[in-house]
């Protein structure tokens, strides 16, 4: 009985996901400053390593069995597509992580959560290995709890491959053997070395499946990894930070809920007063997220996705907790009702945060500034408009671009950087009539938690003081045009339109 409705319910949980979080999906593929590489390498067929290969193959996979068409958007699409079945076996892996640890409430509890956590839904919406990271430490997770409670050939063999999944998805996924083998070492003494190599097999198979052409085309391999290598220790677009650095606090605060935290004590404090009962596995797992966010606060390079596993695991780790809840209110409550509520308390304080993410994702800020700049109400059609990166307007230098985009009947003249023109005083004299910046683009000069490298002190100081000019709006600049930054970056990057000089 147990088996068929753990098969039920996992077929249920992985179809809700898969619905939830293809939803929106369909925003310009170029939205993204990391997508139009990706589609590119799947129509030349022509890879660059930055990454291992999960994602790309099971995208190309996708494309070739279900014939999609082989444009930008068509694939990105499919990629997307991909995106989310591995976040929708990833929830599933973990809900199914939890019943073996707790039963019926955890795997329901934790299952719910992830479901509509907000983390989740937003990065399934990209054409990115963040997903396929997930999935792939997910099943580690699982496999090396069957392991603990199953250890032979078999659990071993699947914990295998699913660390060598983890690996082919991104590098981070190397977090995976530290899971694995201290389990296998404390294997019997004549059984410790076999089950070593049966795990070492099964990784380095499915890691060269996976990313076969990479030990095809090693030299482009080689360099594309010391590049990764170098962005995590050096940090990122001239930008740095010191180490350890607490952004991943922040990131924690922002990805979980006052009921998350409240679980977790509860269930951290019951796994202390059982310490001495509690396996080596549990304690692993335990430990993952916390040790996983003190790794990643030791790069320059920092970004919030990054931290998709840990969110992942405290969101488990806090579903855990539920049981640990209804034991303190059980007195007062009969323990049915405190499982149902405790629960459903957990998954009512996801959904706020998710239900912002689901409209964010259904509004375009860049879409509403093309529409504006058409009309020509504002900003007259003679016009010329300086621009940032992340503005997505075209760019009359780039065809390819300027027709993903559509046409605007104003000049643009488009630079990483605006303040790359000039003083912003000199704009006028250049023909420069008004200016479009992103808060995606300049918000890097206000960050207190970031600074230049050696190298760009001078161009991030020249920059800074640019935009703090702009900003200011003193007269006779004039804010036109205004969408604040919002949950969705890529939709909401920030958008602000001056004109330059008094309208006449």
């Amino acid at each position: 009985m147990n088996k068929a409705a753990l098969t039920l319910w996992s077929l249920l949980l992985l179809c809700v996901c898969f619905v939830l979080n293809t939803r929106h999906n369909t925003f310009p593929f170029h939205y993204h400053p990391d997508e139009p590489g990706k589609v590119e390498q799947i129509m030349d067929g022509k890879w660059n390593f930055h990454h291992p290969l999960l994602l790309l193959a099971a995208t190309d996979a996708v494309v070739e069995l279900r014939g999609v068409p082989k444009t930008e958007q068509a694939i990105v699409e499919a990629g997307r597509g991909v995106s989310a079945a591995f976040t929708a076996i990833a929830v599933v892996a973990l809900s199914l992580l939890a019943y073996l640890w707790r039963g019926w409430p955890a795997a329901l509890a934790a299952g719910g959560a992830l479901a509509v956590h907000h983390q989740l839904f937003e990065l399934s919406h990209y054409m990115k290995e963040d997903s396929a990271l997930l999935m792939g430490l997910a099943l580690t997770f699982l496999t090396a709890m069957l392991y603990w409670q199953r250890p032979g050939t078999g659990t071993t063999a699947a914990l295998g491959i699913a660390v060598g999944l983890a690996l082919s998805a991104k590098y981070l996924g190397a977090a995976g053997i530290l899971i694995a083998l201290p389990l296998l070492w404390r294997a019997p003494g004549e059984q410790r070395w076999p089950r070593i190599a049966i795990f070492a097999a099964m990784l380095a198979v499915t890691f060269v499946l996976v990313n076969f052409p990479a030990f095809t085309h090693l030299a482009t391999f080689q360099s594309s990894f010391e590049r990764e290598v170098q962005l995590v220790v050096k940090g990122q677009a001239g930008m740095t930070r010191s180490v350890p650095h607490m952004q991943y606090w922040n990131v924690f605060i922002d990805n979980t809920t006052p009921v998350i935290w409240l679980l977790l004590v509860i269930f951290l404090a019951r796994c202390w007063h059982d310490r001495r009962s509690i396996p080596l596995a549990k304690w692993l797992l335990i430990a993952f997220p916390f040790a996983y966010a003190v790794a990643l606060s030791f790069s320059p390079k920092s970004n919030d996705r990054y931290f998709l596993p840990a969110t992942a695991m405290f969101t488990l780790l806090a579903s855990l907790g539920v049981e640990d809840a209804v034991r303190l209110i059980a007195g007062h409550f009969p323990p049915v009702r405190a499982v149902a509520a405790s629960g459903l308390l957990l998954l009512l304080g996801q959904i706020p945060s998710w239900w912002r993410y689901e409209l964010a994702f259904q509004r375009d800020d860049n879409a509403e500034l093309i529409e504006w700049l058409r009309a020509g109400k504002d900003v007259p059609l003679t016009a010329t408009i300086a621009k940032d990166n992340r503005i997505r307007l075209p760019d009359p230098e780039k065809k390819k671009h300027a027709a993903r985009l559509g046409a605007v009947p104003q000049k643009i003249v488009a630079e990483k950087f605006v303040a790359d023109l000039g003083p912003l005083a000199e704009l006028p004299a250049k023909g420069i009539t008004h200016v479009a910046v992103s808060e995606s683009d300049y918000g890097k000069f206000f960050l207190a938690s970031q600074r230049p490298q050696e190298s760009q002190v001078a161009d991030y100081t020249r920059r800074q003081a640019f935009y703090q000019e702009l900003l200011r709006g003193d007269p006779p600049l004039k804010l036109l045009f205004n969408r604040d930054r919002g949950t969705v970056i890529y939709l909401h990057p920030g958008i602000r339109v001056y004109r330059l000089t008094p309208q006449g």
